[in-house]
């Protein structure tokens, strides 16, 4: 993993991936954010679990469904007009979120943050695997640790400021993030980065895109990233509560252990990225998938601060196994159609996957997160049975 990481500094393109990385971690981070100050927004515009649930899924439902367009915009126009596009879209959209004055535009906000923060994530895998070639799983894995290091610490610090000035400054604070980044990416990332798009017509080009995301290794690589996102979307949009809710944490202890849960994936996901370089994606993701389930299995079962707090940093592993995937599903496409291929799968994995909080909403409002903790951790496991049935491409 050290030899890896050094190889990397020695590219001669570190401001480039500490860019985009921090560009991941701000688009990422805002969005976690929700879940700490969603008891908060659900006190003040009088929600109940399923309408918490709600509120994100239409966080995440509207960042699946740029994914696509995202893909399209960055074969056609270059990776680095898509980022910028992102970043200013999800500034502009925190802005609305601490002036809204009432539910509906605060929504509208929500919305545009899933809007903006969707565009960002197809070019920062395409930009990360074109440049890093050799490295592509450590470079991925480097900017999906920063993502969770920013799930770690800006939702501690967002909790922090809420206490203080109000849960609307939880969010704003992010906004010189935002500007930085902005300037970074016009910096030092190229216009484009992956092959340009072919000269064949629109109608003869989506016909080929179908063609290509209906090859059963794509196929498969989507199912096993729907796996991941189901549970991903659905334990870290609850987890605060039910630790809160159901194994009687404190407010100051869930944040600890909600922290902790991120910082532990940053290990894992510099270790499954090293690992998948050496012995493949589908054999990192089966590994530290089967781990997770463990953790998360078990969760519901512990009794205790220690029992609770292992099996929510085992159950964490899980994600490392999400930067090894997002290059397996790559690896799959044509460079020509990488942008809009990826973004089409990561609409279909990630739209299917923001189904999991209104599911474990609606569980929490029947006193049953329990069962929502397990549904979860069973999703993933499907996970591993993608990776063992996936063919060769």
């Amino acid at each position: 993993m050290f030899r890896s990481l050094q190889t990397l500094r020695n590219s001669g393109n570190v401001a480039l991936l500490l860019t985009v990385s921090v560009g991941w971690l701000l688009s990422l981070g805002i969005r976690i954010v929700y879940p700490v100050l969603l008891p908060d927004i659900m006190t003040e515009f009088g929600m109940r679990f399923t309408g918490g649930g709600a509120l994100l899924s239409a966080l995440w439902i509207s960042y699946a469904l740029m994914q696509f367009p995202a893909g399209i915009l960055a074969d056609r126009f270059g990776e680095q007009s898509v980022l910028l596009a992102s970043l200013g879209l999800g500034g502009a959209a925190a802005v609305l979120i601490v002036a809204a004055p009432a539910f509906a535009l605060f929504a509208v906000a929500t919305v545009l943050l899933g809007v903006g923060t969707g565009l960002f994530g197809p070019s920062r895998v395409t930009v990360l695997s074109d440049v890093f070639p050799d490295q592509r799983n450590t470079a991925i894995s480097f900017s999906q640790a920063a993502g969770n290091a920013g799930n770690a610490l800006l939702p501690i610090a967002a909790g922090m400021i809420a206490v203080a000035f109000g849960w609307r400054y939880g969010f704003g604070y992010l906004l010189p993030g935002f500007l930085l980044t902005f300037v970074g990416v016009a910096l030092f990332v190229p216009s484009r980065t992956s092959a340009a798009p072919t000269s064949e017509s629109g109608g003869a080009y989506l016909r080929t895109l179908r063609r290509v995301v209906g090859e059963p290794p794509v196929l498969y690589a989507t199912a096993i990233l729907f796996c991941l996102l189901f549970y991903y979307q659905g334990i870290t949009g609850f987890l605060p509560t039910y630790l809160l809710e159901t194994k009687g944490l404190s407010q100051s202890a869930v944040s600890v252990v909600y922290g902790g849960f991120f910082a532990a994936a940053i290990g894992l996901q510099f270790l499954a990225g090293a690992a998948a370089d050496r012995y493949g994606e589908r054999r990192a993701v089966a590994g530290f998938v089967a781990a997770g389930f463990v953790g998360a299995a078990a969760l519901p079962f512990a009794e205790g601060a220690v029992p609770v707090v292992g099996a929510v940093l085992l159950s964490a592993s899980i994600l490392g196994a999400i930067p090894p995937a997002n290059t397996n599903i790559v690896l799959q496409l044509p460079d020509s159609m990488q942008g809009s291929g990826y973004g089409l799968l990561r609409s279909v994995y990630i739209g299917l996957g923001a189904t999991a909080p209104p599911i474990i909403g609606r569980l929490g409002d029947a006193g049953a997160l329990d069962a929502g903790v397990l549904l979860a951790a069973v999703v993933a496991l499907g996970a591993v049975v993608g990776c063992y049935g996936q063919p060769d491409p």
